[in-house]
Protein backbone atom coordinates (compact mmCIF):
# COMPACT_ATOMS: atom_id res chain seq x y z
CA UNK A 1 0.00 0.00 0.00
CA UNK A 2 2.52 2.21 0.87
CA UNK A 3 4.44 1.70 -2.80
CA UNK A 4 0.88 2.31 -4.22
CA UNK A 5 0.52 5.76 -2.48
CA UNK A 6 3.98 6.67 -3.31
CA UNK A 7 3.58 5.71 -7.20
CA UNK A 8 -0.02 7.84 -6.61
CA UNK A 9 1.90 10.75 -5.93
CA UNK A 10 4.76 10.70 -8.02
CA UNK A 11 2.74 10.24 -11.05
CA UNK A 12 -0.02 13.19 -9.96
CA UNK A 13 3.38 15.22 -9.98
CA UNK A 14 5.02 14.37 -13.04
CA UNK A 15 1.50 15.34 -14.46
CA UNK A 16 1.19 18.51 -12.65
CA UNK A 17 5.04 19.61 -14.01
CA UNK A 18 3.67 18.77 -17.27
CA UNK A 19 0.75 21.08 -17.59
CA UNK A 20 2.86 23.63 -16.11
CA UNK A 21 5.47 23.37 -18.50
CA UNK A 22 3.17 22.74 -21.25
CA UNK A 23 1.18 26.32 -20.18
CA UNK A 24 4.37 27.75 -20.03
CA UNK A 25 5.40 26.79 -23.43
CA UNK A 26 2.29 28.00 -24.84
CA UNK A 27 2.42 31.11 -23.24
CA UNK A 28 5.99 31.98 -24.45
CA UNK A 29 5.00 30.44 -27.93
CA UNK A 30 2.35 33.18 -27.81
CA UNK A 31 4.82 36.37 -26.97
CA UNK A 32 7.07 35.35 -29.18
CA UNK A 33 5.03 34.18 -32.41
CA UNK A 34 2.72 36.63 -34.01
CA UNK A 35 1.07 36.67 -37.41
CA UNK A 36 1.20 39.90 -39.09
CA UNK A 37 -1.12 39.21 -42.73
CA UNK A 38 1.13 35.84 -44.13
CA UNK A 39 4.22 37.13 -41.90
CA UNK A 40 5.17 35.06 -39.18
CA UNK A 41 7.51 37.22 -36.89
CA UNK A 42 9.56 35.71 -34.29
CA UNK A 43 10.12 38.60 -31.53
CA UNK A 44 8.17 41.68 -30.95
CA UNK A 45 11.03 44.19 -32.13
CA UNK A 46 10.39 42.45 -36.09
CA UNK A 47 6.63 42.92 -35.31
CA UNK A 48 7.08 46.78 -34.93
CA UNK A 49 9.48 46.86 -37.91
CA UNK A 50 6.72 44.81 -40.53
CA UNK A 51 3.95 46.69 -39.09
CA UNK A 52 5.34 49.99 -39.88
CA UNK A 53 7.01 49.47 -42.93
CA UNK A 54 3.65 46.96 -44.19
CA UNK A 55 1.20 50.37 -43.08
CA UNK A 56 -0.44 50.78 -46.37
CA UNK A 57 -2.23 53.92 -44.75
CA UNK A 58 -0.74 57.10 -45.12
CA UNK A 59 -1.85 59.09 -42.57
CA UNK A 60 -0.64 62.57 -43.14
CA UNK A 61 -2.46 62.44 -46.53
CA UNK A 62 -5.76 60.79 -45.19
CA UNK A 63 -5.72 63.56 -42.74
CA UNK A 64 -5.14 66.13 -45.92
CA UNK A 65 -8.14 64.48 -48.05
CA UNK A 66 -10.38 64.65 -45.03
CA UNK A 67 -9.68 68.31 -44.88
CA UNK A 68 -11.80 68.54 -48.51
CA UNK A 69 -14.62 66.15 -47.30
CA UNK A 70 -18.13 66.39 -46.68
CA UNK A 71 -20.94 64.14 -45.96
CA UNK A 72 -21.54 65.22 -49.88
CA UNK A 73 -18.32 65.67 -52.29
CA UNK A 74 -14.64 64.30 -51.70
CA UNK A 75 -13.64 68.10 -53.06
CA UNK A 76 -15.04 70.43 -50.62
CA UNK A 77 -12.75 73.44 -49.82
CA UNK A 78 -13.18 73.82 -46.06
CA UNK A 79 -15.19 76.30 -44.41
CA UNK A 80 -13.72 79.78 -44.58
CA UNK A 81 -10.98 80.97 -41.73
CA UNK A 82 -9.47 77.18 -42.32
CA UNK A 83 -6.39 78.84 -41.08
CA UNK A 84 -7.62 78.31 -37.24
CA UNK A 85 -8.64 74.22 -37.43
CA UNK A 86 -5.65 73.21 -39.78
CA UNK A 87 -2.25 75.14 -39.25
CA UNK A 88 0.19 75.87 -36.39
CA UNK A 89 -0.53 78.67 -34.36
CA UNK A 90 3.13 79.84 -35.67
CA UNK A 91 2.43 79.34 -39.53
CA UNK A 92 -1.32 81.12 -38.36
CA UNK A 93 0.55 84.13 -37.52
CA UNK A 94 3.11 84.38 -40.50
CA UNK A 95 -0.43 84.50 -42.80
CA UNK A 96 -1.98 86.78 -40.80
CA UNK A 97 0.89 89.18 -40.81
CA UNK A 98 1.69 88.76 -44.63
CA UNK A 99 -2.47 89.92 -45.24
CA UNK A 100 -1.50 92.83 -43.01
CA UNK A 101 1.26 93.74 -45.72
CA UNK A 102 0.50 92.36 -48.94
CA UNK A 103 -3.53 92.26 -48.59
CA UNK A 104 -5.97 94.93 -48.18
CA UNK A 105 -3.74 96.85 -45.78
CA UNK A 106 -4.32 99.86 -43.27
CA UNK A 107 -0.69 100.99 -43.40
CA UNK A 108 0.44 104.05 -44.68
CA UNK A 109 3.07 104.74 -47.23
CA UNK A 110 4.59 106.31 -44.57
CA UNK A 111 4.44 103.15 -42.02
CA UNK A 112 4.77 100.55 -44.75
CA UNK A 113 8.97 99.94 -45.35
CA UNK A 114 9.21 99.81 -40.90
CA UNK A 115 6.15 96.97 -41.20
CA UNK A 116 7.41 95.15 -43.84
CA UNK A 117 11.14 95.48 -42.53
CA UNK A 118 9.88 94.08 -39.31
CA UNK A 119 8.00 91.22 -40.88
CA UNK A 120 10.86 89.91 -43.15
CA UNK A 121 13.36 89.98 -39.49
CA UNK A 122 10.23 88.27 -37.55
CA UNK A 123 10.03 85.73 -40.13
CA UNK A 124 13.37 84.94 -42.60
CA UNK A 125 14.44 82.42 -40.44
CA UNK A 126 11.54 80.67 -40.34
CA UNK A 127 9.49 80.77 -42.99
CA UNK A 128 10.60 81.86 -47.25
CA UNK A 129 9.56 85.09 -47.52
CA UNK A 130 7.37 85.84 -50.53
CA UNK A 131 5.87 89.37 -51.00
CA UNK A 132 1.95 88.22 -51.67
CA UNK A 133 -0.73 87.01 -49.31
CA UNK A 134 -0.28 83.36 -48.21
CA UNK A 135 -3.92 82.24 -47.91
CA UNK A 136 -4.18 78.08 -47.08
CA UNK A 137 -3.43 76.77 -50.68
CA UNK A 138 -3.97 79.94 -52.32
CA UNK A 139 -7.50 80.43 -51.99
CA UNK A 140 -7.80 84.10 -51.20
CA UNK A 141 -10.19 85.51 -48.67
CA UNK A 142 -13.52 84.15 -49.36
CA UNK A 143 -15.74 81.07 -49.62
CA UNK A 144 -14.83 77.77 -52.79
CA UNK A 145 -16.98 75.54 -52.33
CA UNK A 146 -16.66 72.63 -54.71
CA UNK A 147 -13.47 72.03 -56.35
CA UNK A 148 -12.70 70.59 -59.83
CA UNK A 149 -10.07 68.57 -59.20
CA UNK A 150 -8.42 67.68 -55.90
CA UNK A 151 -4.79 65.38 -56.29
CA UNK A 152 -2.53 64.52 -53.05
CA UNK A 153 0.82 62.97 -53.20
CA UNK A 154 3.28 62.02 -50.46
CA UNK A 155 6.53 64.05 -51.80
CA UNK A 156 8.63 62.69 -48.26
CA UNK A 157 7.78 61.90 -44.91
CA UNK A 158 5.60 64.99 -43.85
CA UNK A 159 5.49 66.76 -47.13
CA UNK A 160 3.06 66.59 -49.44
CA UNK A 161 2.08 67.78 -53.26
CA UNK A 162 -1.68 69.01 -53.15
CA UNK A 163 -2.98 69.99 -56.63
CA UNK A 164 -6.59 72.13 -56.84
CA UNK A 165 -8.06 72.90 -59.54
CA UNK A 166 -10.43 75.84 -58.07
CA UNK A 167 -12.56 76.32 -61.47
CA UNK A 168 -12.53 79.41 -63.72
CA UNK A 169 -8.99 78.80 -64.83
CA UNK A 170 -7.52 79.01 -61.23
CA UNK A 171 -5.25 76.44 -60.36
CA UNK A 172 -2.83 76.15 -57.82
CA UNK A 173 0.40 73.95 -56.93
CA UNK A 174 0.63 73.23 -53.16
CA UNK A 175 3.56 71.57 -51.06
CA UNK A 176 2.42 71.36 -47.24
CA UNK A 177 5.13 70.52 -44.96
CA UNK A 178 2.42 68.68 -42.22
CA UNK A 179 3.76 68.60 -37.81
CA UNK A 180 2.25 67.10 -34.94
CA UNK A 181 0.78 68.46 -32.18
CA UNK A 182 -0.42 66.76 -29.25
CA UNK A 183 -1.22 63.96 -31.47
CA UNK A 184 -2.66 65.83 -33.99
CA UNK A 185 -1.53 66.82 -37.72
CA UNK A 186 -1.35 70.73 -38.41
CA UNK A 187 -0.19 72.23 -41.34
CA UNK A 188 3.28 74.49 -40.06
CA UNK A 189 3.71 75.58 -44.01
CA UNK A 190 1.91 75.54 -47.42
CA UNK A 191 4.10 76.97 -50.70
CA UNK A 192 1.81 77.84 -53.16
CA UNK A 193 2.07 78.50 -56.55
CA UNK A 194 -0.22 79.36 -59.32
CA UNK A 195 -0.58 77.24 -62.46
CA UNK A 196 -1.11 77.54 -65.36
Amino acid sequence: MHINYLSISLVAFLMSACTQKNTTSTQETADSVTLTGNKEVSNRADMQEITATDTSIDQGKQWLENIFKTKNSDRYFPDYNVEEKLCTKQFQEFIADSGELYSASNLTDEEYPAAEKRYKDKWSKIYPIEEREMWLFGRGNGDIGELQKLEISKLKDHIYRVFIDYGEGIKTQNEVSLVLEKGHYKIDYCKTEFID
